[in-house]
Protein backbone atom coordinates (compact mmCIF):
# COMPACT_ATOMS: atom_id res chain seq x y z
CA UNK A 1 0.00 0.00 0.00
CA UNK A 2 1.86 3.05 0.13
CA UNK A 3 0.07 6.68 3.25
CA UNK A 4 2.54 9.60 3.35
CA UNK A 5 1.99 8.18 2.28
CA UNK A 6 0.62 5.07 2.11
CA UNK A 7 -1.51 1.54 3.05
CA UNK A 8 -2.23 -1.17 0.42
CA UNK A 9 -4.88 -3.91 0.22
CA UNK A 10 -3.49 -7.41 0.32
CA UNK A 11 -6.45 -9.12 -1.28
CA UNK A 12 -8.58 -6.62 -3.19
CA UNK A 13 -9.78 -9.39 -5.52
CA UNK A 14 -11.73 -10.93 -2.66
CA UNK A 15 -14.01 -8.13 -1.60
CA UNK A 16 -15.35 -9.95 1.44
CA UNK A 17 -11.84 -10.22 2.85
CA UNK A 18 -10.43 -6.89 1.70
CA UNK A 19 -10.74 -5.04 4.97
CA UNK A 20 -8.97 -7.82 6.83
CA UNK A 21 -6.22 -8.32 4.28
CA UNK A 22 -4.92 -4.82 3.62
CA UNK A 23 -1.48 -4.36 2.20
CA UNK A 24 -0.67 -1.32 4.19
CA UNK A 25 0.92 1.42 2.39
CA UNK A 26 13.45 6.22 0.44
CA UNK A 27 20.02 7.74 -0.72
CA UNK A 28 22.93 6.77 1.39
CA UNK A 29 26.20 5.14 0.52
CA UNK A 30 25.56 1.45 0.09
CA UNK A 31 26.95 -0.72 2.90
CA UNK A 32 27.04 -4.33 1.66
CA UNK A 33 25.23 -6.83 3.84
CA UNK A 34 27.04 -9.63 5.59
CA UNK A 35 24.83 -12.37 4.17
CA UNK A 36 25.02 -14.25 0.92
CA UNK A 37 25.25 -12.47 -2.40
CA UNK A 38 22.76 -13.02 -5.18
CA UNK A 39 24.72 -14.44 -8.08
CA UNK A 40 21.84 -15.21 -10.45
CA UNK A 41 18.22 -14.18 -10.79
CA UNK A 42 15.65 -16.19 -8.86
CA UNK A 43 12.88 -17.45 -11.08
CA UNK A 44 12.02 -16.39 -14.63
CA UNK A 45 12.24 -12.76 -15.73
CA UNK A 46 9.07 -10.74 -16.35
CA UNK A 47 7.50 -11.18 -19.80
CA UNK A 48 9.10 -8.91 -22.37
CA UNK A 49 8.79 -8.31 -26.06
CA UNK A 50 11.62 -8.93 -28.51
CA UNK A 51 10.62 -5.85 -30.49
CA UNK A 52 12.70 -2.68 -30.13
CA UNK A 53 10.30 0.27 -30.34
CA UNK A 54 11.54 3.78 -30.79
CA UNK A 55 11.00 5.76 -27.55
CA UNK A 56 9.39 9.18 -27.45
CA UNK A 57 11.68 12.04 -28.43
CA UNK A 58 11.61 13.54 -24.91
CA UNK A 59 12.46 10.27 -23.18
CA UNK A 60 15.38 10.55 -20.73
CA UNK A 61 17.75 7.58 -20.83
CA UNK A 62 17.97 7.44 -17.00
CA UNK A 63 16.15 8.67 -13.93
CA UNK A 64 16.13 12.47 -13.73
CA UNK A 65 17.92 13.58 -10.55
CA UNK A 66 16.09 14.91 -7.47
CA UNK A 67 15.33 18.61 -7.36
CA UNK A 68 18.36 20.38 -5.83
CA UNK A 69 15.93 22.69 -3.99
CA UNK A 70 13.91 19.87 -2.47
CA UNK A 71 13.01 20.13 1.24
CA UNK A 72 15.62 19.07 3.78
CA UNK A 73 14.49 17.45 6.99
CA UNK A 74 16.12 16.15 10.17
CA UNK A 75 14.02 13.69 12.13
CA UNK A 76 14.73 12.22 15.56
CA UNK A 77 12.64 9.56 17.32
CA UNK A 78 13.29 8.54 20.93
CA UNK A 79 11.42 5.41 22.04
CA UNK A 80 10.48 4.73 25.65
CA UNK A 81 11.85 1.56 27.23
CA UNK A 82 8.45 -0.15 26.93
CA UNK A 83 8.13 0.96 23.26
CA UNK A 84 4.68 2.41 23.97
CA UNK A 85 5.53 6.05 23.31
CA UNK A 86 7.89 7.93 21.02
CA UNK A 87 9.13 11.48 21.49
CA UNK A 88 10.04 13.14 18.22
CA UNK A 89 11.56 16.29 16.82
CA UNK A 90 11.61 17.58 13.25
CA UNK A 91 13.60 20.37 11.63
CA UNK A 92 12.72 21.24 8.04
CA UNK A 93 14.07 23.66 5.46
CA UNK A 94 11.62 24.34 2.67
CA UNK A 95 11.86 26.51 -0.46
CA UNK A 96 8.39 26.80 -2.04
CA UNK A 97 8.02 27.32 -5.78
CA UNK A 98 4.82 29.33 -5.17
CA UNK A 99 4.06 32.15 -2.71
CA UNK A 100 2.85 30.85 0.67
CA UNK A 101 1.15 32.29 3.75
CA UNK A 102 1.54 29.25 6.00
CA UNK A 103 3.08 25.82 6.43
CA UNK A 104 0.78 22.78 6.43
CA UNK A 105 1.67 19.37 7.87
CA UNK A 106 -0.42 16.20 7.82
CA UNK A 107 -0.92 14.30 11.11
CA UNK A 108 -1.50 10.78 9.82
CA UNK A 109 -1.55 9.16 13.26
CA UNK A 110 -4.77 11.04 14.08
CA UNK A 111 -6.79 9.25 11.38
CA UNK A 112 -9.97 7.87 13.01
CA UNK A 113 -9.33 4.12 12.45
CA UNK A 114 -5.75 4.56 13.64
CA UNK A 115 -6.82 6.31 16.84
CA UNK A 116 -9.44 3.61 17.43
CA UNK A 117 -6.63 1.07 17.91
CA UNK A 118 -4.79 3.18 20.47
CA UNK A 119 -2.47 5.31 18.31
CA UNK A 120 -2.21 9.10 18.09
CA UNK A 121 0.14 12.04 17.71
CA UNK A 122 0.23 15.14 19.94
CA UNK A 123 2.18 18.16 18.72
CA UNK A 124 3.85 19.87 21.68
CA UNK A 125 5.73 22.69 19.91
CA UNK A 126 5.85 24.23 16.44
CA UNK A 127 7.71 27.32 15.27
CA UNK A 128 8.61 28.73 11.86
CA UNK A 129 11.04 31.35 10.57
CA UNK A 130 10.86 34.05 9.32
CA UNK A 131 7.87 35.47 11.14
CA UNK A 132 5.97 32.32 12.01
CA UNK A 133 2.93 32.79 14.21
CA UNK A 134 1.03 30.61 16.68
CA UNK A 135 0.30 27.17 15.31
CA UNK A 136 -3.26 25.91 14.91
CA UNK A 137 -5.01 22.71 13.82
CA UNK A 138 -7.71 21.83 11.32
CA UNK A 139 -9.97 18.86 11.99
CA UNK A 140 -9.74 17.56 8.39
CA UNK A 141 -11.74 14.45 9.23
CA UNK A 142 -9.42 13.30 12.02
CA UNK A 143 -10.68 11.53 15.12
CA UNK A 144 -12.48 14.20 17.19
CA UNK A 145 -10.53 13.31 20.33
CA UNK A 146 -7.27 14.49 18.72
CA UNK A 147 -5.76 17.89 17.97
CA UNK A 148 -6.81 17.40 14.35
CA UNK A 149 -5.57 16.13 11.03
CA UNK A 150 -3.60 19.16 9.83
CA UNK A 151 -1.04 21.31 11.65
CA UNK A 152 -0.81 24.88 10.35
CA UNK A 153 1.84 27.49 11.10
CA UNK A 154 0.96 30.94 9.70
CA UNK A 155 3.44 33.57 8.58
CA UNK A 156 3.07 37.25 9.43
CA UNK A 157 3.19 38.11 5.73
CA UNK A 158 3.24 36.27 2.43
CA UNK A 159 6.49 34.47 1.70
CA UNK A 160 7.62 34.94 -1.93
CA UNK A 161 8.33 31.91 -4.07
CA UNK A 162 11.97 30.87 -3.90
CA UNK A 163 12.42 32.00 -0.29
CA UNK A 164 13.70 29.35 2.12
CA UNK A 165 11.75 28.99 5.35
CA UNK A 166 12.42 26.73 8.31
CA UNK A 167 10.28 25.02 10.93
CA UNK A 168 11.00 23.17 14.16
CA UNK A 169 8.45 20.77 15.60
CA UNK A 170 8.19 18.53 18.65
CA UNK A 171 5.62 15.79 19.16
CA UNK A 172 4.73 12.65 21.07
CA UNK A 173 3.46 9.50 19.40
CA UNK A 174 1.46 6.87 21.28
CA UNK A 175 1.50 3.34 19.87
CA UNK A 176 -1.49 1.02 20.24
CA UNK A 177 -1.08 -2.54 21.46
CA UNK A 178 -1.34 -5.16 18.72
CA UNK A 179 -2.91 -2.89 16.11
CA UNK A 180 -2.95 -3.69 12.39
CA UNK A 181 -1.84 -0.37 10.99
CA UNK A 182 1.27 1.62 10.14
CA UNK A 183 1.56 2.20 13.90
CA UNK A 184 1.60 -0.41 16.64
CA UNK A 185 3.42 -2.61 19.12
CA UNK A 186 3.14 -6.27 20.02
CA UNK A 187 4.78 -8.99 22.09
CA UNK A 188 6.06 -12.11 20.32
CA UNK A 189 8.59 -14.89 20.98
CA UNK A 190 9.45 -13.41 24.35
CA UNK A 191 10.18 -9.92 23.01
CA UNK A 192 8.40 -6.64 22.39
CA UNK A 193 8.24 -4.99 18.98
CA UNK A 194 7.10 -1.54 17.85
CA UNK A 195 6.67 0.04 14.45
CA UNK A 196 5.60 3.35 12.98
CA UNK A 197 5.51 5.08 9.59
CA UNK A 198 4.29 8.58 8.72
CA UNK A 199 4.77 9.29 12.40
CA UNK A 200 6.10 12.83 12.00
CA UNK A 201 4.04 15.82 10.85
CA UNK A 202 4.40 15.41 7.07
CA UNK A 203 4.91 18.51 4.91
CA UNK A 204 1.94 18.41 2.52
CA UNK A 205 3.31 20.30 -0.47
CA UNK A 206 3.29 19.54 -4.20
CA UNK A 207 5.42 21.64 -6.50
CA UNK A 208 3.29 23.54 -9.02
CA UNK A 209 0.15 22.80 -6.99
CA UNK A 210 0.57 24.03 -3.44
CA UNK A 211 -0.76 22.62 -0.17
CA UNK A 212 -2.68 19.36 -0.02
CA UNK A 213 -5.29 19.71 2.71
CA UNK A 214 -7.62 16.81 1.88
CA UNK A 215 -9.53 15.20 4.72
CA UNK A 216 -8.30 12.11 6.49
CA UNK A 217 -9.91 8.83 5.48
CA UNK A 218 -12.40 6.86 7.51
CA UNK A 219 -10.85 3.53 6.58
CA UNK A 220 -7.31 2.19 6.52
CA UNK A 221 -5.62 3.43 3.36
CA UNK A 222 -3.33 6.22 2.25
CA UNK A 223 -4.24 9.81 1.47
CA UNK A 224 -1.03 11.83 1.75
CA UNK A 225 0.99 13.80 -0.78
CA UNK A 226 4.61 14.74 -0.12
CA UNK A 227 7.69 15.74 -2.07
CA UNK A 228 10.93 13.76 -2.02
CA UNK A 229 13.09 15.26 0.74
CA UNK A 230 16.76 15.11 1.66
CA UNK A 231 16.39 13.36 5.03
CA UNK A 232 18.48 12.57 8.08
CA UNK A 233 16.89 10.09 10.45
CA UNK A 234 18.02 9.30 14.01
CA UNK A 235 16.35 6.71 16.25
CA UNK A 236 17.14 6.07 19.91
CA UNK A 237 15.89 2.71 21.17
CA UNK A 238 16.63 0.13 23.87
CA UNK A 239 20.26 -0.95 23.43
CA UNK A 240 19.42 -4.65 23.08
CA UNK A 241 17.00 -4.07 20.18
CA UNK A 242 17.61 -3.84 16.45
CA UNK A 243 16.23 -0.93 14.43
CA UNK A 244 15.07 -1.42 10.83
CA UNK A 245 14.26 1.86 9.11
CA UNK A 246 14.43 3.92 5.94
CA UNK A 247 17.98 4.20 4.69
CA UNK A 248 20.83 1.86 5.57
CA UNK A 249 21.38 2.54 9.26
CA UNK A 250 24.27 1.44 11.38
CA UNK A 251 24.10 1.28 15.17
CA UNK A 252 26.03 3.77 17.20
CA UNK A 253 27.57 3.15 20.57
CA UNK A 254 25.25 2.25 23.41
CA UNK A 255 24.81 4.82 26.16
CA UNK A 256 23.53 2.98 29.16
CA UNK A 257 20.24 1.33 28.24
CA UNK A 258 19.93 3.17 24.91
CA UNK A 259 21.53 2.85 21.47
CA UNK A 260 21.20 5.39 18.64
CA UNK A 261 20.82 4.47 14.96
CA UNK A 262 21.32 6.95 12.11
CA UNK A 263 20.75 7.08 8.35
CA UNK A 264 20.94 9.79 5.70
CA UNK A 265 18.79 9.42 2.60
CA UNK A 266 19.03 11.74 -0.39
CA UNK A 267 15.38 11.68 -1.50
CA UNK A 268 12.49 10.14 0.45
CA UNK A 269 8.85 11.20 0.80
CA UNK A 270 8.35 9.64 4.22
CA UNK A 271 10.04 7.18 6.60
CA UNK A 272 9.24 4.10 8.65
CA UNK A 273 10.85 2.57 11.73
CA UNK A 274 10.59 -0.88 13.33
CA UNK A 275 12.22 -1.77 16.66
CA UNK A 276 12.61 -5.09 18.46
CA UNK A 277 14.77 -8.19 18.94
CA UNK A 278 14.73 -8.99 15.21
CA UNK A 279 16.66 -11.88 13.71
CA UNK A 280 18.36 -10.24 10.72
CA UNK A 281 19.50 -11.57 7.37
CA UNK A 282 21.56 -9.49 4.93
CA UNK A 283 22.29 -9.81 1.23
CA UNK A 284 23.57 -7.70 -1.65
CA UNK A 285 21.26 -7.78 -4.68
CA UNK A 286 22.90 -6.18 -7.69
CA UNK A 287 24.59 -3.67 -5.39
CA UNK A 288 21.46 -3.01 -3.30
CA UNK A 289 22.00 -3.65 0.42
CA UNK A 290 19.01 -5.77 1.46
CA UNK A 291 18.28 -6.34 5.14
CA UNK A 292 15.35 -8.48 6.29
CA UNK A 293 14.38 -8.83 9.95
CA UNK A 294 11.79 -11.10 11.57
CA UNK A 295 10.95 -12.32 15.09
CA UNK A 296 12.52 -15.70 14.28
CA UNK A 297 15.18 -17.10 11.97
CA UNK A 298 12.71 -19.13 9.93
CA UNK A 299 10.69 -16.02 9.07
CA UNK A 300 13.76 -14.06 8.00
CA UNK A 301 15.06 -16.99 5.94
CA UNK A 302 11.73 -17.31 4.11
CA UNK A 303 11.45 -13.61 3.27
CA UNK A 304 15.02 -12.90 2.16
CA UNK A 305 14.82 -14.81 -1.16
CA UNK A 306 11.39 -13.34 -1.89
CA UNK A 307 12.79 -9.83 -1.79
CA UNK A 308 15.92 -10.85 -3.70
CA UNK A 309 13.60 -12.15 -6.41
CA UNK A 310 11.37 -9.06 -6.37
CA UNK A 311 14.28 -6.60 -6.61
CA UNK A 312 15.93 -8.57 -9.41
CA UNK A 313 12.88 -9.03 -11.60
CA UNK A 314 11.33 -5.61 -11.12
CA UNK A 315 14.65 -3.92 -11.86
CA UNK A 316 14.66 -5.67 -15.23
CA UNK A 317 11.19 -4.38 -15.94
CA UNK A 318 11.23 -0.79 -14.67
CA UNK A 319 14.89 0.20 -14.32
CA UNK A 320 17.54 0.09 -11.60
CA UNK A 321 16.31 -0.22 -8.02
CA UNK A 322 15.79 3.40 -6.92
CA UNK A 323 17.68 3.23 -3.59
CA UNK A 324 21.04 1.93 -2.38
CA UNK A 325 19.31 -0.10 0.32
CA UNK A 326 16.05 -1.74 1.35
CA UNK A 327 15.11 -2.61 4.93
CA UNK A 328 12.24 -5.06 5.50
CA UNK A 329 10.67 -5.73 8.89
CA UNK A 330 8.40 -8.77 9.30
CA UNK A 331 6.18 -7.68 12.17
CA UNK A 332 4.40 -9.89 14.71
CA UNK A 333 0.98 -8.88 13.39
CA UNK A 334 -1.33 -10.07 10.63
CA UNK A 335 -2.31 -8.15 7.52
CA UNK A 336 -0.46 -7.23 4.36
CA UNK A 337 2.37 -4.76 3.82
CA UNK A 338 3.09 -1.05 4.13
CA UNK A 339 5.55 0.53 1.73
CA UNK A 340 7.91 3.36 2.57
CA UNK A 341 10.86 4.70 0.60
CA UNK A 342 13.80 2.32 1.14
CA UNK A 343 11.83 0.38 3.78
CA UNK A 344 8.85 -1.94 4.06
CA UNK A 345 6.72 -3.01 7.03
CA UNK A 346 5.49 -6.56 6.40
CA UNK A 347 2.44 -7.95 8.18
CA UNK A 348 2.36 -10.90 5.79
CA UNK A 349 4.95 -13.32 4.51
CA UNK A 350 3.58 -14.01 1.04
CA UNK A 351 5.43 -13.68 -2.26
CA UNK A 352 2.64 -11.52 -3.71
CA UNK A 353 2.86 -8.97 -0.92
CA UNK A 354 6.65 -8.89 -1.22
CA UNK A 355 6.41 -8.10 -4.95
CA UNK A 356 3.64 -5.53 -4.49
CA UNK A 357 5.49 -3.60 -1.80
CA UNK A 358 8.80 -3.77 -3.66
CA UNK A 359 7.12 -2.37 -6.78
CA UNK A 360 6.13 0.64 -4.69
CA UNK A 361 9.80 1.58 -4.53
CA UNK A 362 9.34 2.69 -8.16
CA UNK A 363 5.66 3.71 -8.00
CA UNK A 364 5.18 6.01 -5.00
CA UNK A 365 8.67 6.12 -3.50
CA UNK A 366 10.47 7.35 -6.64
CA UNK A 367 7.63 8.31 -9.01
CA UNK A 368 5.34 10.00 -6.54
CA UNK A 369 1.64 10.76 -6.78
CA UNK A 370 -1.14 12.27 -4.76
CA UNK A 371 -2.51 9.30 -2.85
CA UNK A 372 -5.56 11.39 -2.05
CA UNK A 373 -6.42 12.49 -5.59
CA UNK A 374 -4.85 9.85 -7.88
CA UNK A 375 -4.17 6.73 -5.78
CA UNK A 376 -4.23 4.42 -8.79
CA UNK A 377 -0.94 5.86 -10.06
CA UNK A 378 0.93 3.85 -7.46
CA UNK A 379 -1.47 1.10 -6.32
CA UNK A 380 -2.59 -0.07 -9.76
CA UNK A 381 1.01 -0.16 -11.00
CA UNK A 382 2.12 -2.15 -7.95
CA UNK A 383 -0.69 -4.64 -8.59
CA UNK A 384 0.24 -4.74 -12.29
CA UNK A 385 3.82 -5.54 -11.27
CA UNK A 386 2.58 -8.56 -9.27
CA UNK A 387 1.06 -10.00 -12.45
CA UNK A 388 4.14 -9.32 -14.56
CA UNK A 389 6.35 -11.22 -12.15
CA UNK A 390 3.96 -14.10 -11.61
CA UNK A 391 2.70 -14.40 -15.20
CA UNK A 392 -0.94 -13.77 -14.25
CA UNK A 393 -3.49 -11.10 -15.12
CA UNK A 394 -6.68 -9.54 -13.87
CA UNK A 395 -9.92 -11.19 -15.05
CA UNK A 396 -11.68 -9.45 -17.94
CA UNK A 397 -14.63 -8.74 -15.66
CA UNK A 398 -12.53 -6.31 -13.60
CA UNK A 399 -12.18 -3.95 -16.56
CA UNK A 400 -15.92 -4.01 -17.23
CA UNK A 401 -16.90 -3.17 -13.64
CA UNK A 402 -18.37 0.18 -12.62
CA UNK A 403 -16.19 3.00 -11.34
CA UNK A 404 -13.59 5.38 -12.75
CA UNK A 405 -10.04 4.24 -12.03
CA UNK A 406 -8.84 7.82 -11.50
CA UNK A 407 -11.11 8.54 -8.53
CA UNK A 408 -10.02 10.29 -5.36
CA UNK A 409 -9.72 8.21 -2.23
CA UNK A 410 -12.23 10.42 -0.45
CA UNK A 411 -14.85 9.84 -3.19
CA UNK A 412 -15.37 6.26 -1.96
CA UNK A 413 -16.72 7.46 1.40
CA UNK A 414 -16.74 4.48 3.79
CA UNK A 415 -16.81 1.88 0.99
CA UNK A 416 -13.36 0.38 1.55
CA UNK A 417 -14.00 -2.69 -0.60
CA UNK A 418 -15.00 -0.54 -3.58
CA UNK A 419 -11.90 1.61 -3.15
CA UNK A 420 -9.60 -1.39 -3.22
CA UNK A 421 -11.34 -3.10 -6.12
CA UNK A 422 -11.44 -0.10 -8.45
CA UNK A 423 -8.06 1.35 -7.50
CA UNK A 424 -6.07 -1.88 -7.41
CA UNK A 425 -7.90 -4.46 -9.49
CA UNK A 426 -9.61 -2.42 -12.18
CA UNK A 427 -6.58 -0.13 -12.34
CA UNK A 428 -4.24 -3.08 -12.94
CA UNK A 429 -6.67 -4.52 -15.51
CA UNK A 430 -6.65 -1.19 -17.39
CA UNK A 431 -2.84 -1.11 -17.48
CA UNK A 432 -2.73 -4.70 -18.73
CA UNK A 433 -5.28 -3.92 -21.43
CA UNK A 434 -3.25 -0.89 -22.51
CA UNK A 435 -0.12 -3.04 -22.74
CA UNK A 436 -1.88 -5.62 -24.89
CA UNK A 437 -3.32 -2.93 -27.16
CA UNK A 438 0.02 -1.19 -27.73
CA UNK A 439 2.16 -4.33 -27.76
CA UNK A 440 4.34 -5.30 -24.78
CA UNK A 441 7.59 -3.95 -26.19
CA UNK A 442 6.23 -0.53 -27.10
CA UNK A 443 4.31 -0.20 -23.84
CA UNK A 444 7.22 -1.28 -21.67
CA UNK A 445 9.53 1.23 -23.40
CA UNK A 446 7.00 4.05 -22.94
CA UNK A 447 6.55 3.16 -19.28
CA UNK A 448 10.32 3.29 -18.80
CA UNK A 449 10.24 6.80 -20.27
CA UNK A 450 7.46 7.77 -17.83
CA UNK A 451 9.44 6.42 -14.88
CA UNK A 452 12.69 8.10 -15.97
CA UNK A 453 11.06 11.47 -16.68
CA UNK A 454 9.06 11.59 -13.43
CA UNK A 455 11.62 10.21 -11.00
CA UNK A 456 11.66 12.00 -7.63
CA UNK A 457 8.70 14.15 -8.64
CA UNK A 458 4.93 13.93 -8.11
CA UNK A 459 3.31 12.57 -11.25
CA UNK A 460 -0.26 13.15 -12.38
CA UNK A 461 -2.38 11.37 -15.03
CA UNK A 462 -1.41 13.88 -17.78
CA UNK A 463 2.24 12.88 -17.25
CA UNK A 464 1.39 9.26 -18.02
CA UNK A 465 -0.75 10.30 -20.99
CA UNK A 466 2.19 12.30 -22.34
CA UNK A 467 4.50 9.29 -22.12
CA UNK A 468 1.94 7.14 -23.98
CA UNK A 469 0.88 9.76 -26.55
CA UNK A 470 2.58 7.88 -29.40
CA UNK A 471 0.57 4.75 -28.43
CA UNK A 472 -3.05 5.85 -29.06
CA UNK A 473 -4.46 2.34 -28.58
CA UNK A 474 -3.02 2.24 -25.04
CA UNK A 475 -4.33 5.72 -24.28
CA UNK A 476 -7.84 4.73 -25.41
CA UNK A 477 -7.87 1.71 -23.11
CA UNK A 478 -6.92 3.82 -20.12
CA UNK A 479 -9.40 6.54 -21.06
CA UNK A 480 -12.20 3.97 -21.37
CA UNK A 481 -11.43 2.79 -17.83
CA UNK A 482 -11.60 6.35 -16.51
CA UNK A 483 -7.88 6.42 -15.71
CA UNK A 484 -6.84 9.37 -17.90
CA UNK A 485 -10.00 11.45 -17.85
Amino acid sequence: MGGGRRLVAAAPRRAAAAAAALLLAACTATVPGTGRRLGTAIGPPPPASTSQPVPAADCPDRYVPPDPRRPRVRLAFDLASDLATVRGTEHIEFTPDLPIGELVFRLTANTAPTVATGNRIVVTAATAHPGGGTYTFSAAGADPSTQGGLLRIPFASQIPAGTTVTADLAFTLTLGDGSFDRFGRADAAGGRYAWFGSAQPLLSWERGYGWHAEDMLQFTAESATSEAMDTELTVSAPAADTVLMSGDPGPGAAHGATRTWHSAVAAVRDVSVAVGPFVVRDASVGGVALRVGAPDAAGADRLLPEFERAITQLSRQFGPFPFPSLSVARLPASGGGIEYPSSILMLDGSRRVAVHETAHQWFYAMVGDSQALHPWLDEAFASYAEHLVDGTSEPASALQSQGRVDSSTESYGPDVNRYYFVTYDKGAAAIEAARRAAGPGAFDAALRCYVNANAWQIANPPDLARALAHLPAAVRMLQDAGALG
